[in-house]
């Protein structure tokens, strides 16, 4: 029993590694720009079972509530997407993506969580950055 419980541990170990491995490197870069973020990204396909999925990455970080309120237009909502975005040209080849999902999530006390998130093309991303004037569209 102990030999299946270690033997288990290790292919979940084994499965973790390979499944996280690819955005470990983006996750970090997240944290350090965004402290305490608890930054969560994944790649790949939907395993809805339905084909023709867009290939998407997502990427998700916690806003702590006395930093702004994620559902409302702000400048400080579109600066935190920006830097997302910019991090993730920087650490991951998004030509490997159809999607780019960025997704904001906001726990308050004894409150619903506050959700918002915006799914483009990496080219409807680079040309919003170019727009904006963003030091990262090189």
């Amino acid at each position: 029993m102990v030999a299946f419980a270690v033997s288990l541990m290790v292919v979940m170990a084994g499965y973790w590694e390979l499944h996280t491995r690819p955005f470990r490197a983006l996750q970090v870069a997240i944290n350090k720009e965004f402290p305490d973020c608890g930054p969560r990204v994944i790649g790949g396909r939907h395993r809805s079972g339905s084909h023709g999925e867009p290939s998407t990455l997502r990427v998700l970080i916690y806003v702590k509530a006395s930093d702004f309120n994620p559902e409302e237009d702000s400048p400080r909502r579109l600066q935190v997407v920006h830097r997302l975005v910019e991090l993730s040209k920087q650490y991951q080849d998004l030509s490997q993506y159809e999607i780019l999902e960025i997704r904001l999530m906001q726990q308050l006390p004894e409150q619903k969580w506050r959700r918002w998130d915006v799914a483009k093309s990496p080219a409807e991303w680079q040309a919003e950055l170019a727009s904006a004037g963003s030091p990262g569209n090189h």
